[in-house]
């Protein structure tokens, strides 16, 4: 691996500034983890909700319609309550199918992003699966259950959203099958939270899942090796205190526009009005306002990911890390990413919101 990237820190912890940005960092920290906690409480009754309708843990995979509200997206009536905003050519949320998959033991708290979706006007399948079968099998099963949305839903367009394990789902299918994309008019892709490449936190988890999500896995080195397919936009998002993501790099993708989120932690991501925000930008906006938008640098790696990139080689093999490093730092220069900052509750670098008609 190599190179200057790895010799030095990267400059906000070089100097005297380094104990200042700690503090800056620990405060922010602390911060995500009082998001995490009131994440659980909002996520808490929806997954109690599916326990009792499902039961714990679901034979196979099963999916769901939810309720939405049609006469909010009707495009016509977006257009006019807001004219400043310059929509994506193809956008009509109803022609258009999310098909959203919660992470690893969800099952799922994720109806709470659904729900507030589909209050919106968008039509939002919730995926309901046994996390821990192994991901070829679960790709398969998705694959089917995809073909079964599609026929119910004739003509429609299908929007893939999966947080965590959910969008690690996502990858495998659309990295293994990429003829899918135009099969099913695939427009973008959004993973949110997802450890494209490994997270150090499956050594916690149970399961085949948990096992290849582990660094350095079979599927891991597989996904590492290929590239999602050139017509479809991927939007990424990644918490910058995500503590089920280690390192957090590992949710970054150098394809698309990365959504950073300041202070919203993993599980914050299925239960916070800015993710919601987020996802409408991206669906509703053309690809090249995304871009201009975000900012394109070269990427400086986390405290915790220079640090693994310190440790001796075989350390970082045994660790499962060394293809993640390589791939956020290079060999020689690091790599730029596209970044678009969302910060803890839009206070600042507030990002556009749609409005909707009321709904009757």
């Amino acid at each position: 691996m190599g190179g200057e990237a790895l010799l030095h820190p990267p400059p906000r912890w070089r100097g005297p500034e380094w104990a200042r940005q700690l503090a800056i960092e620990g405060a922010h920290f602390y911060t995500s983890l009082f998001g995490e906690a009131s994440a659980i409480w909002r996520v808490a009754p929806g997954f109690v909700s599916e326990l009792f309708r499902s039961g714990v843990y679901p034979s196979q995979m099963t999916f769901r319609k939810l309720a939405y509200i049609p006469e909010r997206s009707d495009i016509r009536r977006l257009r006019e309550l807001n004219p400043t905003w310059e929509f994506r050519p193809d956008f009509d949320p109803r022609e258009w199918v999310i098909v959203l998959l919660h992470g690893y033991i969800d099952n799922s708290g994720a109806v709470w992003i659904a729900s507030r979706l589909a209050a919106r006007g968008y039509q939002v399948y919730l995926v309901r699966y046994p996390f821990l079968r192994g991901i070829r099998r679960l790709t398969g099963e998705l694959a089917d259950m995809l073909e079964r949305i599609a026929h119910r839903e004739r003509g429609k367009r299908i929007v893939p959203l999966g947080h965590s394990l959910g969008g690690f789902l996502w990858d495998h299918l659309l990295l293994h099958r990429p003829e899918v994309v135009q099969r099913y008019r695939m427009p973008l892709y959004i993973p949110m939270g997802s450890p494209h490449f490994g997270t150090l936190a499956a050594h916690l988890g149970i399961g085949q899942s948990a096992a290849e999500m582990l660094p350095g896995s079979r599927i891991v080195h597989d996904h590492l090796s290929r590239t999602f397919p050139e017509d479809l936009e991927v939007y990424p998002f990644v918490s910058r205190f995500d503590v089920f993501v280690l390192p957090i790099e590992t949710a970054l993708l150098r394809r698309g526009v990365n959504y950073v989120f300041s202070e919203t932690g993993h599980l914050a991501q299925v239960a916070r009005r800015e993710t919601i925000v987020a996802i409408e930008e991206i669906l509703a906006s053309p690809r090249e306002i995304l871009e201009e938008r975000a900012e394109q640098r070269p990427f400086w790696p986390s405290a915790f990911t220079w640090g693994l990139s310190q440790l001796p080689r075989r350390l970082q093999k045994k660790l499962g890390v060394a293809g993640i490093l390589d791939y956020v730092l290079g060999a020689e220069d690091p790599p730029e990413f596209r970044i678009r900052i969302v910060h803890h509750e839009l206070r600042t670098g507030e990002l556009p919101e749609l409005r909707h008609p009321p709904p009757r």
